[in-house]
């Protein structure tokens, strides 16, 4: 009879809108991690997830899920790896996933494109879910070695200003429970990925797949993150991705030694920079993972589709403002802008793929002798 009793409890709580309290959240979090059965467990966590969503959760309330979700793997984000490479900005950019819009690989060409202009950046990411190609199937099929020790990756940061990390082994418990079943944001998409990057850095820039910003912020600062900037992006008010936009309006909010303290700022790309009037159909993904990668190596390679180029540029530019290497977006997209025209990327990434031990030959075959010939 008491089997559940914190959940039913909670639910029960949560469909008469009555007040509940943090232990109680926790507790029946907890109930649905420790269910065996694969399909009554699934069934339990999207429905706890979506109703904690839909009443509107606290940061604190967040925080609690999250922290108990590391709780299966012993997995303290605080406690994680300091790295500091001296006279350098390191920055760590992720991003929440679930996009309203299906785009093309953005947040990576924008690390790899801002590396190869002098920022230090570590990118986490993992397989995709709902899109086409995650940031992972990217790295893996144009030839990088992901199979590489943390130290080693902090080596090749080190030489290159450029490391990915795989995120779905540093929480393997709850990875196998939470993986590939979400579709959509929700309650843990205000945290979630940026936390579970194994290394700490001096800044961190987050996008969200949804327009609470604020909550985002206040949830990364609990966990210890001073310096971080959110963004989130919407041509509808509805449909958002965890990046800068070029189309619509880009909410921004962080705190980085006082600048913004906090203040949502809106900033629209056609108005600050004079962007064309895109659409979502202008950065939509390829049909195929081989297609959505090529657009792609095409935009580092200087030759991509102006509207590709422009979303990893004004992407990269926030990079480099946190990187301290611009003193504004506009002059941080101008500079990406012109370095992204000599194919300087893909150089980034193919000298990253030949420190890990990897075969950068796969993206010639990507690309094609005619493309390809002048970086390789």
């Amino acid at each position: 009879m008491n089997e559940y009793k914190n959940l039913k409890e909670l639910l029960y709580r949560l469909n008469v809108n009555s007040k509940y309290d943090i232990d109680l959240l926790r507790s029946a979090f907890s109930e649905i991690l420790n269910v065996k059965n694969d399909n009554i467990r699934n069934t339990m966590l999207g429905s706890f997830l979506t109703a904690i969503m839909t009443k509107n959760p606290t940061s604190d309330e967040v925080v609690a899920l999250l922290k108990e979700a590391f709780s299966l793997d012993n997995y303290n984000p605080i406690e994680r790896k300091k790295i500091q490479i001296d006279n350098h900005e390191i920055v760590t950019l992720a991003g929440s996933g679930k996009k309203g819009v299906k785009t093309i690989n953005i947040s990576t060409a924008s690390a790899l494109l801002a590396s190869s202009m002098g920022a230090y950046v570590v990118k986490p990411g993992s397989k995709s879910t709902s899109s086409v190609t995650g940031s992972a199937d990217f790295m893996e099929i144009v030839g990088a070695n992901k199979d590489i020790t943390l130290d080693e990756s902090i080596d090749i940061l080190n030489d290159c200003g450029f490391a990915f990390f795989c995120i779905e082994d540093i929480i393997p418990k709850f990875d196998k429970i939470y993986g590939g079943n979400f579709f959509a944001p929700h309650v843990l998409s205000f945290g979630l990925a940026a936390l579970i990057c194994p290394v700490k850095t001096d800044s961190l820039l987050y996008g969200l797949a949804h327009p609470n910003v604020e909550l985002s912020l206040d949830v990364l600062k609990k966990f210890g993150n001073q310096n971080v900037l959110v963004v989130s992006s919407t041509d509808d008010g509805i449909h958002f991705i965890d990046e800068m936009g070029v189309y619509g309006e880009t909410k921004i909010i962080g705190t980085k030694d006082g600048i913004n303290n906090g203040n949502l700022l809106i900033f629209n790309p056609i108005k600050e920079l004079g962007l064309p009037k895109y659409t979502s159909r202008d950065i939509a993904q390829g049909k195929t993972k081989e297609e959505n990668i090529k657009y792609i190596l095409s935009v580092l390679a200087g030759n991509g589709l102006e509207a590709h180029e422009d979303i990893v540029c004004i992407n990269c530019a926030n990079i480099l403002y946190l990187s301290r290497m611009v003193t504004n977006y506009k002059e941080g997209y101008v500079k990406a802008k012109e370095a992204i025209k000599t194919g300087q990327g893909l150089d980034m990434l193919i000298k990253y793929i030949k420190h890990t031990g990897g075969n950068s030959n796969k993206i010639y075959k990507l690309l094609g002798e005619k493309h390809a010939k002048d970086f390789l």
